[in-house]
């Protein structure tokens, strides 16, 4: 599933977009995918007192008699197996996080990483970060001051809600709407025969190699 997401196809997709901004403007692109941004450990309690309260229901009211001490424990130990269990389970973590939870975790995770990969640091001001957050489905771009003052206004927003729709057909479309930044970077912020490339291009992920 993540694997799959930043398979090799994908991996190859975005050193090809990187490559492409970076030779049409003066923006520095970096790229990051992550797991996910936070923990939603709220998603592991929610399943595991549901889960509880539906076994100690079915036992209460059930035609079969239990014995008071199985009436006592077994409730709580298939609710700390549910809870357990939601860790291997992404979508379920997604569904039991509001929208809007989802979104912030993803841009303070986004934030802290435009500053741990270094990508305010250019000369021109002109670092881009598109952090990638796979268990949410979102995308978010950090820019830095100067390419922020070159680009559109709303720009920024409607590119993230264009990358983050594309997360469901795989990383390869998501790679292909970056590639195609190229024209309005070049426009907004236009390449330089002095541009240095001041930032690593490779992909900076947690998500596991593919094996296919």
């Amino acid at each position: 599933m993540a694997a799959r997401f930043l398979d090799e196809a994908a991996r190859s997709a975005f050193t090809r977009a990187i490559e492409a901004v970076e030779n049409a403007s003066a923006a520095e692109v970096v790229v990051a995918v992550r797991r996910r941004s936070a923990t939603y450990r709220h998603a592991n309690a929610v399943a595991g007192v549901l889960v509880a309260f539906a076994g100690l229901a079915t036992m209460l009211y059930a035609a079969q008699p239990f014995q008071l001490s199985s009436i006592l424990v077994d409730p709580f130990v298939v609710g700390l197996l549910a809870a357990a269990t939601v860790e291997l389970m992404p979508q379920v973590k997604r569904w039991l996080s509001p929208l809007a939870m989802r979104r912030g975790h993803v841009q303070r995770a986004a934030r802290a990483t435009f500053i741990e990969r270094g990508v305010h640091n250019t000369t021109g001001r002109s670092g881009m970060l598109v952090y990638i957050s796979w268990l949410e489905r979102q995308v978010a771009l950090v820019v830095d001051s100067g390419l922020a003052r070159a680009l559109p206004v709303g720009f920024v927003e409607g590119t993230e809600a264009e990358l983050s729709r594309a997360m469901r057909a795989g990383g390869t479309e998501v790679a292909r709407l970056v590639e195609a930044l190229a024209a309005p970077m070049a426009k907004a912020m236009p390449h330089r025969d002095d541009d240095v490339n001041e930032l690593p291009d490779a992909i900076d992920s947690d998500l596991p190699r593919s094996r296919s």
